[in-house]
């Protein structure tokens, strides 16, 4: 068997460490194809933390910084800046804020009827109370009784 011409070992072909150079390259090349394929076809956005429950707000701060912007629009009001139609959306645009820092629900984005639908009748109520002045230019509104309902829902809130 030592005679044996029958087989050649590959480093005895013409060009062997091209042709493996070559293969070397090419299965690099596939390795790298397939990790640049599962790097890239990610999304890029980062995944959703799933939390627990939302934490509780701070109720007493939240009413005191609500109480402090009814105020403040109950001033300007008072000081003939803000006239009573502004006065009733601002004084709604208020408790919608406060109901969604309060429970989470977004009624600062709702429409009368979603607020009808949502679990916050005192803030409906207001809310109804407020659209007349804010929206018919004629309307005998209360500015004291919007300021005082808005106060009422702020303070009465669970």
């Amino acid at each position: 068997m030592l005679n044996d011409r029958g087989y050649f070992g590959p480093a005895q072909y013409p060009h062997f460490p091209v042709y493996l150079v070559v293969g070397i390259l090419l299965l690099a090349l596939v390795v790298g194809w397939y990790v640049f394929v599962v790097r890239f076809s990610r999304s890029r956005f980062p995944r959703p933390v799933v939390a627990g429950p939302a934490p509780r707000p701070d109720l007493p701060a939240l009413r005191a910084k609500y109480l402090a912007m009814i105020d403040e629009v109950e001033s300007e009001h008072r000081a003939g800046r803000l006239p009573e139609r502004a006065l009733a959306s601002r004084l709604s645009l208020l408790l919608r804020f406060f109901a969604f820092e309060a429970s989470g629900v977004d009624a600062q984005v709702m429409t009368l009827t979603d607020l009808r639908q949502a679990a916050l009748p005192a803030v409906t109520g207001a809310v109804e109370q407020y659209y007349p002045p804010a929206f018919q230019k004629r309307h005998p509104g209360d500015p004291a009784g919007a300021v005082a309902t808005a106060r009422e829902v702020v303070r009465s809130w669970s």
